[in-house]
């Protein structure tokens, strides 16, 4: 006879408590980071994805999105560069108006190669271009 604390009849069939495990908390898989080669040799620079060239405010690759708006400004309306804001030359002294160097520059933009996330913007004056091939070699 099943014994009880008098609040089931004592003819009722006999109930089993199953335990219910307790769930484990598992990290995700972590995937590291593909290894990139140290650089060596006499003269290297690091490679980079390079973006089109920005020519007197139009983006190379797209052209003319707009006809109503300046051709400074046409860079911000196509896809390469459109929510990046104003470019600017990295490398352009700061009294420089940005409007001007990009209307009467060429604006070369790439990948920073130690951070894919930033973008590095020089203009093809002589003295930018120089500062920035010294600036990304590796071997001096």
């Amino acid at each position: 006879m099943k014994q009880t604390l008098g609040t089931e009849p004592s003819n009722a069939p006999e109930t089993k408590v199953e335990s219910v495990p307790t769930p484990v908390f598992t990290p995700p898989v972590f995937t590291p980071r593909p290894k990139t080669l140290e650089r060596q040799g006499a003269r290297t620079e690091p490679y980079t994805h390079r973006m089109p060239q920005i020519r007197g405010g139009v983006c190379e690759w797209c052209g003319i999105k707009d006809n109503n708006v300046p051709s400074q400004f046409q860079y911000q309306l196509c896809d390469h560069f459109r929510g990046l804001g104003e470019m600017r030359c990295s490398y352009c002294d700061e009294a420089v108006n940005p409007t001007d160097v990009i209307l009467r520059s060429v604006l070369n933009i790439a990948e920073h190669p130690d951070d894919p996330d930033k973008l590095v913007v020089w203009c093809n004056s002589y003295k930018c271009s120089g500062k920035h091939e010294a600036r990304f070699r590796v071997n001096r």
